[in-house]
């Protein structure tokens, strides 16, 4: 009685550090993009690598636009928009 116990307390803490793991790499995502990709380009601008900032803040902004889109095409919400 005791063994199976153990065991479930083992698959337990096995469960909820797989669940704290992928709860702190969504935070983590989502804190880099809204505050690692502007600082990024601030500084790029500020130490005057204009020509390698704009490029890269281009490419955010398509990711930021583009990104919603592209997962609502495969999850077949805008599959019959885009048949027509």
């Amino acid at each position: 009685m005791i063994t199976l116990f153990v065991i479930g307390i083992i698959v337990f803490t096995v469960k909820l550090i797989h669940f704290a793991i992928k709860a702190a790499w969504g935070i983590t995502k989502g804190v880099l993009f809204v505050i690692g990709i502007p600082a990024l380009l601030i500084v790029l601008f500020v130490a005057g690598l204009v020509s390698l900032a704009i490029p890269l803040l281009i490419l955010a902004l398509l990711a930021a636009f583009l990104w919603p889109v592209l997962k609502g095409i495969y999850r077949g919400k805008l599959y019959f928009l885009l048949r027509k």
